[in-house]
């Protein structure tokens, strides 16, 4: 899993990469969203450059918003990835979502 650390760096291991999408406080609307939304491809893209397998997105259970976002993303403009929710014991219900990255 990679881990994030409290400067806001991430690791990984086992073939996991966690991406923690939680913003400092200052951002909100439509620039916490878009600003999210750039670091989910920009992790994605690195993602699938660096032969990972399955990459984890925490947002958070919120209202939902950005998730449906996450996973309208992936099923529009990743067509080799399946999203889905991560696990409930670690993220919480509809805490994270679990990007299954497949062969090309």
């Amino acid at each position: 899993m990679k881990h994030n650390h409290p400067d806001g760096r991430n690791r990984s291991t086992a073939g996991v990469r966690e991406v923690d999408l939680h913003l400092r406080p200052g951002y909100t609307g439509h620039d916490a969203i878009d600003r999210q939304l750039a670091r989910v491809r920009g992790e994605l893209e690195s993602a699938i450059r660096s032969g990972l397998r399955e990459i984890v997105f925490v947002h958070g259970q919120g209202s939902g918003r950005l998730r449906d976002e996450i996973r309208q993303i992936i099923a529009r403009e990743y067509p080799g990835c399946i999203a889905g929710d991560a696990s409930f014991a670690r993220y919480g219900y509809g805490g994270a979502t679990l990007v299954v990255i497949k062969k090309k």
